[in-house]
Order: structure tokens, then C-alpha cells, then sequence
């Protein structure tokens, strides 16, 4: 592999709370926006209506049973897919989890140059567990207050899915699970590994003694990479948990499982943790974004300037 091929990779954050602070507040720093990305409150006054207080109540009940990832090849997270389209996969989604509770990411690839194109929805966040009402009696109140406008006194599932791409063709690129479980119902270390070892095939190398951190990495063919491979630690960057995700090229599809044990047994799981995505298409497709973007910027500027030969300024 070449020298540019090793050293060329990029990183994004996983936001879980990006989602959360737009349901739970409007958003925060540019003008209030509504769930999927638009001028909430100016609209809503031009249509005589309040704005819409929750995602869900701007979309249609969700069609289940969703066979939607069926027909795409590779491995899935609740039936989700690389490559499904933000369409289908939310309202998957939806039916995977039908008492969930959902927010929009409004920006995933955090190193692009917009120019003057408002990115739309390019990602979700669902979740299920146990919630209470928000109060707000005291300063701080409002950072207890979460996605749904709730307080989450636990969560028992969370997905967040990155789907970055231009209006309308924003496509799954990444796919991240969490599952917590409450004393009496953690299951066995060994059977969350047997489940994973079922779903996903072989077992990747356990690199912690405390969390048992599995990962199965593949080149951008699809061929296995051994834990003695050079491109097995190059290719680590996609990881289970929310925060800091890096992608590079010669890299293909990566899967990473984190088990979480209890303090007090080792031998259960208290919290278990999923990421998927292919790391040379993640490439790929930001270069084609930006490239995108790019074009759609040049051609406003040159309209502009198109526009404004005609104007004889008075000097």
C-alpha cells in the first residue's frame, strides 16, 4: 500500500447528544430550527400554526412490519443495513422499536465545506427505556431534560444511525447500538459472546481485560483481516461507543463490540455496545459530497455575479 493510501483518513464524531439537543430545545447558537433542519417558528407563523413540538409528529405512522434491509447483503444492527436509504431505515427504525423515542442529526461528516447548502437530516437517533416529565424548578434543569423532551432515568436501547448525503439522497453509512441492563437482567458474558459470534462470524481480538473489545475488519474487498495483519491495527477507527469515529483508506467493512461488566462480576454484561461501517465508502462518499458542494457553491457564485454585471454602481 502506498505511503498516501496509509496516511489518508478522516474522523467524525459520533453525536448521540446532537439529536437529543434538537428535540429537547430547538437547537441552540444559529436561528431555532425545527427537527428537520427548516426556519421552525418563521414558518410555522407564515401557516398560522404553532410548530411542530416533536420529530414524530412531523411524519406519517410508521409501515410495519419493515422487510426494508432484506434484500441488501452484509451484516445488520435490528435489521438495519449499510446503504439502506434515510427513508426506509428510519421508518425501520420506528418498527424495530415502536415505543422509541427519535431525534435528527443535522450533520455527520464534520470536516465538510458546506458553502451556502443546508444539509438536511444526516442521521437519527432512537431510543427506548424509562422516562419522566421535564421540570424545571432550578438552573440546570434543563440539561437533565433529553430527546423527547424527557428525562432519561435509564435507557434499555439506543441506535444511532449516520446518514450523511445532499437532500434527498442521504444513504445509511454507519450503524451504532447500545443495550444497558438492570440489575436481576444482565445477561452472561458468555452468552452475549456466543450471540455475537452467531451474528456477525468469527471473534475478533479481546484487547482490553476489563471491557472485552471484539472487532472484525475486513479489507475493501471483503477478505478477513488477521490480528497479525499491518492493516488490522490501521483499520481499528470505527469503534462501538459514541465519540471520536476515523475511517482510512484500504480499510473495508468494520464491525466493533464492546462488553461492559458490572463492577461487582465480570463474568455478566451490564452494558453492551455495537458499531458498523465500511470505512473505504465512508471515504468515498464524503469526496463525493464535497465535490458536491463544491459545484453547487461555484455555480450560485457565478450566478451572482452573472446577475450583477448588469448593475452600474454610482461612484
Amino acid at each position: 500500500m502506498s505511503t498516501a493510501a496509509v496516511t489518508r483518513s478522516f474522523s467524525a464524531v459520533l453525536l448521540i447528544a446532537a439529536a437529543t439537543l434538537l428535540t429537547a430545545c430547538g437547537g441552540s447558537g444559529d436561528a431555532p430550527q425545527s427537527a428537520s433542519g427548516d426556519k421552525a417558528p418563521a414558518a410555522a407563523a407564515k401557516a398560522g400554526k404553532a410548530a411542530p413540538s416533536r420529530p414524530e409528529d412531523e411524519l406519517p405512522a410508521a409501515r410495519c412490519p419493515s422487510t426494508a434491509g432484506a434484500s441488501l447483503p452484509g451484516p445488520d444492527i435490528v435489521g438495519l443495513k449499510l446503504g439502506m436509504g434515510f427513508d426506509e431505515a428510519l421508518n425501520h427504525a420506528r418498527c424495530a422499536m415502536p415505543e422509541g423515542v427519535f431525534g435528527f442529526t443535522p450533520r455527520w461528516f464534520q470536516q465538510l465545506q458546506t458553502g451556502s447548502v443546508q444539509l438536511e437530516r444526516q442521521g437519527f437517533t432512537i431510543q427506548r427505556g424509562d422516562t419522566s416529565e421535564c421540570v424545571f424548578k432550578q438552573i440546570g434543569d434543563a440539561q437533565k431534560c433529553g430527546l423527547g423532551r424527557r428525562v432519561w432515568d435509564h435507557i434499555d436501547e439506543l441506535v444511532s444511525v449516520a446518514s450523511p448525503g445532499l437532500d434527498g439522497r442521504q444513504a445509511v453509512a454507519g450503524i451504532w447500538r447500545q443495550q444497558h441492563w438492570k440489575p436481576g437482567d444482565m445477561p452472561s458474558r458468555a452468552a452475549v459472546l456466543q450471540a455475537l459470534r452467531d451474528k456477525y462470524g468469527r471473534e475478533g481480538e479481546l484487547t482490553e481485560q476489563q471491557h472485552g473489545t471484539l472487532s472484525w475488519r475486513y479489507d475493501p474487498a471483503g477478505n478477513p483481516l488477521a490480528a497479525t495483519d499491518p492493516l488490522f491495527q490501521q483499520c481499528y477507527g470505527i469503534r462501538a461507543r459514541p465519540g471520536t469515529q476515523s475511517w482510512s483508506e484500504g480499510c473495508g467493512l468494520s464491525i466493533s463490540a464492546d462488553l461492559v461488566p458490572p463492577r461487582d462480576n465480570p463474568e455478566l454484561v451490564q452494558s453492551l455496545y455495537v458499531g458498523i461501517a465500511h470505512q473505504e465508502n465512508l471515504l468515498k462518499l464524503g469526496d463525493a459530497m464535497q465535490a458536491e458542494l463544491d459545484r453547487i457553491d461555484a455555480e450560485r457564485r457565478a450566478s451572482e455575479v452573472e446577475q450583477a454585471s448588469g448593475a452600474a454602481p454610482t461612484l
